[in-house]
């Protein structure tokens, strides 16, 4: 008797691992990643102010655009950086309650260190 809650699906693809893969990384990924990618991308069409001699409103509205996007980039690094500290404290925090928190190690630790000071 089959039960009708695990009915068998059909066999897995390579391109379905590929997918699943694909969608794996790229929620690991953070939105930095993309930035630098952007910022290539954003250089590479800056590249088209040099091109803008005679006309000095489009090299002005060139140069406008690349600095708003060199400031979105900043304040996204900014961010970045503000979550990756939060997750280094909060980390910290738990690696400390872990050891020195605890009383029976912070007891076994002075302990040990009794007893080596006695010793000489």
């Amino acid at each position: 008797m089959i039960d009708k809650g695990k009915q068998p699906s059909g066999p897995v693809t390579l391109g379905m691992h590929l997918r699943k893969a694909l969608k794996e990384a790229h929620r690991r990924r953070p939105v930095s990643f993309y930035l630098l990618l952007a910022i290539i991308v954003a250089l590479l069409l800056g590249l088209q102010i040099v091109h803008v001699k005679e006309n000095p409103r489009q090299f002005a509205l060139l140069l406008s655009l690349l600095f708003i996007f060199f400031f979105a980039v900043m304040v996204r690094a900014i961010v970045d950086f503000g979550d990756i500290f939060r997750r280094h404290l909060s980390e910290h925090e738990k690696v400390f309650k872990t050891t020195l928190g605890e009383e029976e190690f912070v007891s076994e630790l002075g302990r040990r260190v009794s007893e080596k000071q006695e010793k000489p």
